[in-house]
Parts: structure tokens; C-alpha cells; sequence
């Protein structure tokens, strides 16, 4: 599988990700603290924080320098502020989300919000990836640099 049908995947599987993170949040809010929404919680926090990162990054190192190379005025520019955008969002959940799980109830409106910004961010920034930079990405490409980028993901 090349990179780009790669990222295009994960995107997929942040889909469904970040419902469940907004139905999570809204039982919380209805049902008060839970182990299912916490254990639920628990298992998507990697995924938003140091996975999503991880997806970044190879965007970043191996796919957005070809487009720019090719395209000076593509909106890699624009991915690139949203990427940071996007890590801040998900730094802030992480930091309030392991504070309410310690026990500070008062620190729930602050990671849910910083959730539902993440989730904001992300989805419209997948969307763009999705249907501009993705495509794009695959009409300048030649097969052997797919190919080669299907090599990077490996390593």
C-alpha cells in the first residue's frame, strides 16, 4: 500500500475515532464519570495525541515536500499552519483529559472543549487532504515515487 492510500486509511479510521470521542463526551456529560467512558477514552488518547502526531510527521517529511517542489502554490502552506494547529488542539486535550482522569472533575469542560476543537480542526483538515492535497499528490507522483514512498513508510 504507497503512503498516500496509507493516510488515506488512517483518515478513515479517525472517522470513526473521533464519533466515538463525541458520544463519549456526551455520556459523560449525561451519566456523569463511568469506567467504560474512561476505559473508551483511555484507548483513543494515543490516537490523538502521539498517533496523530506520527501521521503528521510522515505527511510532512515525505509527501508534502514533492507537492511543494512541484506545485510552489499548492495549499501545503495552509496544511502545514493546520498541522500545528492540530498538534496544539491535541496537546490540550491530552494535558486536561489526564488531569480529569486523576480526579479533577472540574477539569471536564476543558478537555471536552479542547476535544470538540480537535475534532473540528481534524475533520475539516482530512476533508481538505481527502479531496485536494491526496489527488493532487497522485497526479504529480510518478509511479516510482509512489512506489518510493511506499518504501519510506516501512522504515
Amino acid at each position: 500500500m504507497d503512503l498516500i492510500s496509507q493516510l488515506r486509511q488512517e483518515h478513515q479510521d479517525y472517522v470513526f475515532k473521533l464519533s466515538t470521542l463525541a458520544e463519549v463526551i456526551e455520556g459523560i456529560r449525561i451519566n456523569g464519570r463511568g469506567d467504560y467512558f474512561i476505559e473508551t477514552v483511555d484507548g483513543l488518547l494515543g490516537a490523538f495525541t502521539t498517533e496523530l502526531d506520527e501521521h503528521a510527521r510522515r505527511e510532512e517529511e515525505f509527501l508534502f515536500p514533492r507537492i511543494v517542489e512541484r506545485v510552489p502554490d499548492s495549499p501545503i502552506p495552509v496544511m502545514l499552519e493546520e498541522h500545528e494547529r492540530i498538534r496544539q488542539e491535541s496537546g490540550e486535550f491530552g494535558r486536561w483529559y489526564v488531569q480529569w482522569r486523576a480526579g479533577e472533575d472540574n477539569t471536564f469542560e476543558q478537555w471536552a472543549n479542547a476535544a470538540i476543537a480537535l475534532r473540528g480542526a481534524f475533520s475539516t483538515h482530512m476533508q481538505k487532504e481527502n479531496l485536494i492535497v491526496f489527488p493532487l499528490a497522485k497526479r504529480i507522483l510518478t509511479p516510482d515515487e509512489l512506489a518510493h514512498l511506499t518504501s519510506w513508510e516501512n522504515k
